[in-house]
């Protein structure tokens, strides 16, 4: 009793001299959560705008589909297709891999984000020989916009986790935890 309690004002009055619990110190870096706020509220809103945003979409395509030539007829369909499949699945795997931590799920959002979507975002917003209406560029300025945030976010989150888990990992091997994944 006595010697926990001089172990206890020791480890208060000088920190980091005390004794060095390895599984504390495992567990405690196991159990931190390191999804990243930003991007969440990035995702967060971007889910919201989403359906509004494919309605305008779809609105706008209709309008203008006949004053089209016959090759921005099938580039316009084609691209809204890929951009509204596309951006479902980005965002649930944004979603998935931010607040599980899960990395492969991380890495496809921030993948498709960068190689897929961003190319047919810029399609959309900075296509000058197509018809577009004024309020059309706006919504795929603000979609633009909350890609482009997710991809900067993203690229820090996915390396701040890959970091995380490895730390972890080096850690079990270190002191010979078994129970590295829950």
């Amino acid at each position: 009793m006595w010697k926990s309690s001089i172990i206890t004002a020791s480890d208060r009055i000088f920190p980091g001299l005390a004794r060095h619990d390895t599984k504390k110190e495992f567990y405690d870096i196991g159990n931190q959560i390191k999804s990243n706020l930003p991007l969440q509220i990035a995702l967060y809103f971007n889910v919201r705008y989403y359906p509004v945003w494919v309605l305008f979409l779809i609105y706008y395509l209709d309008a203008k589909y006949y004053d089209l030539s016959q090759v921005y007829k099938f580039v316009s369909v084609a691209a809204f297709l890929a951009v509204t499949v596309l951006e479902g699945t980005r965002l649930y795997l944004g979603y998935l891999g931010n607040l599980s931590e899960k990395i492969p799920e991380l890495a496809s959002f921030w993948l498709m984000s960068l190689l897929l979507q961003l190319p047919l975002e810029m399609f959309l917003v900075f296509d000058r020989n197509s018809i577009y209406y004024p309020n059309e560029r706006i919504f795929n300025v603000v979609a633009f916009t909350f890609l482009a945030i997710e991809i900067v976010t993203g690229t820090f989150v996915l390396k701040k986790s890959a970091d995380h888990h490895a730390k972890r990992f080096y850690m079990a091997q270190m002191y010979g935890i078994e129970d590295t994944i829950k």
